[in-house]
């Protein structure tokens, strides 16, 4: 599933190439991804709408519109959303077409379907992403924060960190990636951590996704950007799915922790 650094690439590559465009025709091929609300009335709220901004929260994109309707899009598992001069009318994947006052078309393919088309007001939109934690970028994602969040709690900090409620936009690359360069195993009981432990997690968090974001994220089948390329990040992991540890040069072990494939250092993650 794409994370953080993916759809923040996405975003800002949106906001340079669509803001500001006005969609002429929407058009909803299936209602798959709708999540029950009817395709009439996402097509009815977005066509003739000028896309005023770009955003997102966790791993939502949000198109602003001038009607002050958001257009909310989440890719799930595996989609994309690409930027192109003409989408495939058969494509039996795609679920949104936006046709740009350009002629250009902003696409949405999605093979299993798992992903989110809504159109919101700003109140159904704040109900929407009321569960989401802080951005782990953001000026709320605080040391202070974990800590309190985490005090006296039992629970395997891993999971903690993958519960959008904790931080918004965590997913299972980047955390195990954090958790090793800040050398925490992702089964240590959250409230057992330090105040100098949480310090270095909440900044290998920080310099891991942006690192990563540097790097237009990280590509290993499907995710790409909005040109249809891959990200880079994927050069640079330095635990996920890879065999040595490159501080210790010791084996890497892969196990499940939570039901997630975990990639973890024994020797540097005790």
């Amino acid at each position: 599933m794409p994370e953080l650094p993916e759809v923040e690439t996405l975003r800002a590559d949106l906001q340079h190439e669509i803001a500001g465009h006005a969609v002429v025709r929407a058009d909803v091929p299936q209602a798959r991804m709708t999540r029950g609300q009817g395709i009439d009335e996402i097509v009815s709220r977005t066509s003739g709408q000028r896309i005023r901004s770009v955003g997102r929260r966790g791993k939502f994109l949000l198109l602003q519109l001038e009607s002050e309707d958001t257009l909310l899009l989440h890719r799930g598992m595996s989609g994309n959303l690409f930027l192109e001069s003409q989408a495939d009318p058969g494509a039996k994947h795609r679920h949104l077409s936006l046709e740009l006052d350009d002629g250009r078309l902003l696409t949405l393919y999605d093979p299993r379907g798992f992903g989110v088309i809504q159109v919101l007001d700003a109140s159904a939109l704040t109900g929407r992403l009321a569960s989401l934690g802080p951005e782990p970028l953001g000026p709320e994602f605080t040391v202070a924060y974990l800590a309190d969040r985490w005090a006296k709690r039992t629970a395997s900090v891993k999971p903690l960190l993958l519960n959008q409620s904790t931080v918004a936009g965590l997913g299972n690359i980047y955390t195990d990636e954090s958790l090793w360069a800040a050398e925490l195993h992702p089964t240590r009981p959250a409230g057992t951590l330090s105040t100098e432990e949480i310090e270095r997690l909440h900044g290998q968090i920080r310099a891991t996704l942006s690192d990563a974001i540097e790097h237009r994220g990280t590509t290993f089948s499907d995710a790409l950007d909005l040109y249809k390329q891959p990200g880079t990040y994927q050069y640079h992991l330095r635990i996920f799915h890879r065999p040595a540890c490159p501080r210790c040069n010791g084996p890497i072990q892969q196990t499940q922790i939570a039901n997630r494939g975990t990639s973890i250092c024994p020797t540097c993650q005790r």
